[in-house]
């Protein structure tokens, strides 16, 4: 639609400059004192000429055939005003300088415009045999009507450049808009299903661990013990299904809670009640504080790690650290169980891959120095040269 509008613009600017030309042309015809046939003739030419331009060999004038035309226009334009000796015909050289103006730059506009007026008044000089100053005085102060059309079409010109430009910023800020949108509902959409296969992996894992603890002490007669687990297996499912809902509708940014580390010592202590399994901790309680970002890629590796130790190598202890050193934050957990050949990173694996470089850290899996069981490490640079504390300065 812009697009249109500016070619209709366009048009009508040109239309009205032929209104001018012809007719410029027709009151040349009578206003001169030097009438003639070949002055009609010539006029005539002249107007068909500028018609044909613009109309029928459509021309750039910005171009290099363009920028011939014109002047050839103007030595054409010169030839009518020093043989007409009307001023009428001066109109033809004016808007030859709008023209050539609007389509080139100020400094060549500057010379072409210098050059129309010094080749007007010398061209009268010479067809007038060099009459005394008197007798062309009036050629003089026209000098202002050839820069005053020199300046309203720079001034025009820069109006439609700049018009064009806004056009042009506002297209790519509508096209920036869109991507950024599309892009913002990929990530929202990411974080969701990470935030929902973390918690509900993990819930779910834990609470199949514990019904299998349940069904065992079952067969062994141990209905005490069934019914703990039973009721620790209820409970975490119940805490499940509202962190669910909490992800789905995005009401946290961070971990659950308001404090991280104790959120921390919670998971684990809920992991071991509902799994039955034991989870050696050594945590540094004088970490630093942490942007919400960090804190919750930390709490999901931790409930992930836990997840596929549970589920994938049925390990019944785990090892956790969770510590700064040399400039970063360094968190390990390890498990007990078989070492596969390799690794194949499925969803939560990926998620969790992604979470860490969002927050310029390094994840790194591999079998334990005892060669007894997995390891997961993370390493998140902190505070030297993290963009995460930038921020939050």
């Amino acid at each position: 639609m812009r697009n249109i509008m500016d070619a209709q613009l366009t048009s009508k600017a040109i239309f009205a400059l032929k209104l001018f030309v012809v007719g410029g042309t027709i009151l040349l015809l009578f206003h001169t004192r030097n009438f003639s046939i070949g002055l009609c003739l010539a006029a005539v030419s002249y107007a068909l000429l500028d018609l044909a331009r613009d109309y029928v060999l459509k021309l750039d004038l910005s171009g290099r055939t363009g920028t011939g035309f014109l002047l050839f226009q103007l030595l054409f334009a010169l030839t009518i005003s020093i043989w007409s000796e009307s001023f009428v015909a001066q109109l033809y050289l004016l808007i030859l300088i709008g023209e050539f103006t609007f389509y080139h730059s100020r400094l060549h506009s500057i010379v072409f415009t210098c050059f129309t007026y010094i080749s007007i008044l010398i061209g009268v000089m010479i067809y007038r045999e060099l009459p005394p100053l008197e007798d062309i005085y009036i050629l003089i102060p026209r000098v202002i009507d050839y820069f005053a059309m020199f300046g309203m079409s720079l001034f025009a010109r820069l109006a439609f450049e700049q018009k064009n430009q806004l056009a042009i910023d506002n297209e790519r800020l509508r096209i920036a808009s869109v991507e950024l949108e599309h892009k913002t509902a990929l990530q929202e959409r990411a974080r969701i299903s990470r935030e929902i296969h973390d918690s509900v992996g993990h819930t779910l894992t834990a609470a199949l661990s514990g019904v299998q603890t349940a069904s065992r002490a079952i067969r062994k007669d141990n209905h005490a013990l069934a019914a703990e687990m039973m009721e620790r297996t209820e409970e975490s499912i119940r805490r499940g299904l509202n962190d669910v809902r909490t992800s789905v509708h995005l009401l946290r940014e961070g971990v659950p809670g308001t404090s991280f580390l104790p959120e921390i010592v919670k998971l684990i202590e809920e992991t071991k009640g509902r799994a039955g399994v034991q989870i050696d901790r050594e945590i540094d309680e004088s970490l630093p504080e942490l942007p919400p970002l960090v804190e919750l890629t930390i709490y999901r590796a931790l409930q992930e790690g836990l997840t596929n130790g549970l589920r994938h190598a049925g390990s019944t202890r785990f090892r956790f650290k969770l510590n700064a050193r040399d400039g970063a934050i360094r968190f390990r957990l390890e498990n007990e169980g078989p070492v596969p050949g390799s690794v194949t990173p499925g969803f939560g694996l990926n998620s969790m891959k992604e979470r860490v470089e969002a927050v310029s850290g390094k994840l790194t899996i591999g079998a334990t120095e005892a060669r007894d069981g997995m390891s997961l490490n993370i390493d998140i640079p902190w505070p030297a040269n993290n963009p995460m504390q930038e921020e939050r300065e």
